[in-house]
């Protein structure tokens, strides 16, 4: 299992705590499909959604993978600043 597909599957199970299963359905369709990006920009944009803080760990290996366009990593830049600090979870 290359990194991309461990991350996808690792922000999945992150994502069962805090959000339905019908929500999770958008992260597993691309994983079962093989697109480990796609699971990665739908994990985030459930996020963005849900207001859900994401762990430094999650953000660090996002935004190290390789394999993001230029455009793509704008995006993923705006969707992770969008998202509450994970500080902000302890208060």
């Amino acid at each position: 299992m290359d990194e991309s597909t461990l991350l996808a599957h690792a922000l999945r199970d992150y994502m069962r705590k805090n959000v339905e299963e019908s929500e999770l359905g958008f992260i597993d369709s691309p994983l079962d499909a093989g697109e480990p990006y796609s699971a990665i920009t739908s994990a985030l944009s459930i996020a963005q959604h849900f207001s859900i803080p994401m762990p430094p760990v999650f953000v660090d290996h996002i935004t190290a993978l390789s394999s993001w366009t230029s455009s793509e990593r704008t995006n993923l830049e705006r969707q992770l600043e969008s998202l509450p600090a994970w500080w902000e979870l302890a208060s």
